[in-house]
């Protein structure tokens, strides 16, 4: 029975990892250094996030890293 079970889970599995696609998180640093998500983006929206902080001069409170997911963008509210 083990086994049909994680046969089952491994097809998902490998049906998860065709659909995800690499994306950005971004984070931002406020002024007390606590770390606020600002959500997950492909990487055209996540370069036009940093251009939106850079033009404010808060590109040093932003942070990035690549993920590879099969969440949906998140919606920025600058």
């Amino acid at each position: 029975m083990q086994t049909v079970l994680d046969t089952n889970m491994q097809k998902q599995i490998d049906e998860a990892l065709k659909r995800a696609k690499c994306k950005k998180v971004l984070y931002f640093y406020d002024e007390s250094g606590y770390k606020k998500l600002l959500g997950v983006f492909d990487k055209k929206k996540a370069s036009q996030i940093k251009k939106y902080y850079r033009s404010r001069n808060l590109i040093n409170r932003l942070t990035e890293y690549e993920v590879v997911t099969t969440e949906p963008d998140s919606i920025f509210r600058g």
